[in-house]
């Protein structure tokens, strides 16, 4: 039996289907959406999409862009060494992971 909402005030009913007993949920659809709240009505600008999503692939970290990226930071330290070595740069080293020399 519906609820009282659906009768009365002739809301509409969620279209949400119930795997064990095939029946539709007897709740009222949420405004302007056809399923209820307990079955995902959503506001659609609530909805996060293509970049904002947390499961968004987006291909810049590929292995070719961190091979390269490893590559110029590389060439930066060795740049760094150089500056300091010949008295360009003075005072404390620049921050951050030194990569391994190989």
């Amino acid at each position: 039996m519906p609820l009282p909402s659906i009768a009365a005030y002739s809301a509409r009913q969620c279209r949400a289907k119930s795997k064990r007993s095939g029946e539709r949920c007897k709740n009222p659809a949420a405004y302007g959406q056809p399923t209820c709240r307990m079955h995902g009505s959503r506001q659609q600008e609530t909805i996060k999409r293509d970049a904002d999503h947390p499961l968004f692939i987006h291909g810049q970290e590929t292995l070719e862009a961190k091979s390269e990226r490893s590559a110029k930071l590389a060439e930066l330290r060795e740049i760094e060494t150089f500056m300091f070595e010949t008295g360009m740069a003075t005072g404390a080293r620049w921050r951050g992971r030194k990569p391994n020399r190989a």
